[in-house]
């Protein structure tokens, strides 16, 4: 592991609502994302409780204490400027600076709700159609967002990147998204210092996209997002095949950050259920503990990982605080 490489945590589902992650938020409505939600009794009241409760000043302490040293926040494009019916999350962001200042914890703020959606997906706050690729007018809200968070904390010395999109779908409009990509660096290099990194996606196609933005004034980073079990037909594939994907993930990953350097912005430990149920119970926890060790070291070759989350409201492997209090992931000193 280099010196300087982040091992990180996304805070998913705080400031951009996911409701699988915080069922009991939702309870009560028919909503399935953020932008419903908002539109249901007592909606602001809620989600302002779930800002203040869901992470606190003892998670900040905990991740120091527990060998993260860095963090990747989601936030949609209304996080400092309320476009109802999404409402800012500024003093919560702010707060989270801050906190993370004070645990000497680096920061990469990520775009990852833009306004029209860039994906179709809940975690854009919007699920249905993906309008951002189409209208110039959301490209430049974008554009318009990632300024005002530059501006905001460009003079926080732990703010290491700033991530000018999420999991765009691509689908034949890659033309489109380079030119945001360097509509975006130009304005952001004018506003941030010049270590702070600026961040795009591979839309989950790095050999495409490898190269899509050049280190200029400022250093260029792309994310990458390694999730084994997405492929359709990994529900066939034995225990041996998802240890395997990581090796082979390993060697690509060496080999493009030669050119490219490279964040893996997600990951978990999570396994296909099929595969999964094939295992007798009592060797579970030792698969998943090293099935997790390998991804470490893999993804501790590049410029930082960042598991995908912190944590949920209920138990398992998309909560990595669960999986470290019960031993089966550990920073301090390796697993």
């Amino acid at each position: 592991m280099d010196a300087n490489s982040l091992r990180g945590v996304n805070l998913g589902g705080w400031l951009l609502l996911e409701k699988w992650m915080t069922p009991s938020v939702f309870a009560g409505t028919t909503a399935n994302d953020e932008y419903t939600f908002m539109q249901t009794v007592g909606a602001k009241e809620k989600i302002d409780n779930h800002r203040k409760s869901f992470i606190t000043e003892s998670d900040f302490a905990w991740m120091q204490a527990n060998g993260v040293n860095a963090l990747r926040i989601p936030v949609g494009y209304w996080i400092l400027k309320d476009d109802p019916p999404f409402i800012s999350g500024r003093r919560y962001l702010d707060w989270a600076m801050n906190m993370a200042q004070k645990y000497s914890l680096q920061v990469i703020i990520d775009l990852h709700g833009l306004k029209g959606s860039q994906n179709g997906r809940d975690h854009s706050g919007k699920v249905g159609k993906s309008e951002w690729f189409k209208r110039t007018a959301y490209q430049q809200e974008s554009l318009t967002t990632l300024d005002r968070v530059a501006k905001r904390y460009k003079d926080y010395d732990n703010f290491w990147g700033l991530q000018i999109i999420n999991e765009p779908k691509l689908g034949v409009l890659h033309l489109t998204l380079r030119r945001y990509y360097h509509d975006a660096y130009q304005r952001l290099t004018r506003i941030l210092r010049p270590h702070t990194r600026i961040i795009f996606s591979d839309a989950f196609t790095p050999r495409l996209l490898s190269g899509a933005l050049r280190h200029g004034t400022h250093p260029v980073v792309m994310d990458m997002h390694i999730y084994h079990m997405a492929t359709p037909l990994s529900q066939f594939f034995s225990v041996q095949w998802f240890l395997n994907k990581i090796d082979r993930y390993k060697y690509f990953i060496g080999k493009i950050s030669k050119t490219q350097p490279v964040i893996v912005g997600e990951w978990s430990g999570v396994m296909r259920h099929e595969t999964m149920r094939n295992i007798p119970q009592n060797e579970q926890a030792e698969l998943f503990r090293q099935y997790c060790l390998l991804q470490i070291e893999a993804y501790d070759g590049t410029s930082g990982w960042f598991y995908w989350s912190y944590k949920t409201e209920l138990p398992g492997a998309w909560n990595f605080r669960s999986q470290v209090e019960t031993g089966l992931i550990r920073l301090n000193g390796d697993n």
